[in-house]
């Protein structure tokens, strides 16, 4: 792309390609990959296991660079960051949820919740009130000074829900946020996911296998062997 691009929606991805050397053997995770998601928008990236999905969320997400392609988030221009301005527009802008909880074990879940706005040096009062809050909005106000292996695998998900949100992103990305879960529990995450959707603030991409949880976002982008399909 060139300086006069114009942006049509709030993230751009074009013509994405990545590989990874394994032995001998150089293995295309994506194929050209080309996908667009207005502000706002909640898009299920659905695929079966290895079929790129994870590994396209990675470089949507700033966690990894594509081999070629453009990326544009909110009009700049990922690919033209350097590494630490990449992870500053990263801490800034988009909220992570993964399968994993990813707790750190010696923090207690609020002290989890703030360590977004603690990397940013936010002031630690404002921290603890809106870390607070968060916590509140996913049931977990009474669950505040416990560590993660006091909490049931759900609480972990939701506190991590809360975590994604210290930092008001525009863009939250989740990888099989209910993956672990049984699926009361999942079910409950995923009300979650449709508050904040609803409020029309956060922009979301959810990877998920399962089509019935696809079926709740706005439209699923479906990946097959590194490529978009039907």
């Amino acid at each position: 792309m060139n300086e006069n691009h114009e942006i049509h929606a709030f993230l751009e991805a074009e013509k994405i390609a990545k590989s990874f050397q394994i032995g001998s053997h150089r293995i295309e995770v994506l194929k050209q990959v080309s996908v667009m998601v207005n502000a706002g928008e909640w898009v299920a990236l659905l695929g079966a296991s290895g079929s790129g999905k994870t590994t396209l969320l990675d470089i949507l997400g700033t966690i990894s660079r594509p081999d070629s392609g453009t990326l544009y988030i909110g009009g700049q221009n990922i690919s033209r960051l350097s590494a630490r301005e990449t992870v500053s527009f990263r801490r800034k802008n988009i909220g992570f949820v993964f399968q994993a909880y990813h707790m750190l074990p010696e923090l207690n879940i609020l002290e989890n919740v703030m360590l977004p706005a603690m990397l940013e040096h936010q002031s630690r009062a404002e921290a603890v009130q809106k870390a607070e809050m968060l916590l509140e909005r996913v049931g977990l106000a009474h669950r505040i000074k416990h560590r993660a292996n006091e909490l049931s695998g759900g609480e972990q998900q939701r506190a991590a829900i809360a975590r994604a949100l210290m930092n008001t992103p525009s863009l939250l990305l989740a990888d099989e946020p209910t993956g672990n879960l049984d699926s009361v529990t999942g079910n409950g995450i995923l009300d979650l996911f449709k508050e904040i959707h609803a409020e029309g603030k956060t922009t979301i991409i959810m990877v998920t296998h399962d089509r019935k949880v696809a079926d709740l976002a706005d439209r699923a982008v479906a990946l097959q062997d590194g490529s978009l399909c039907c």
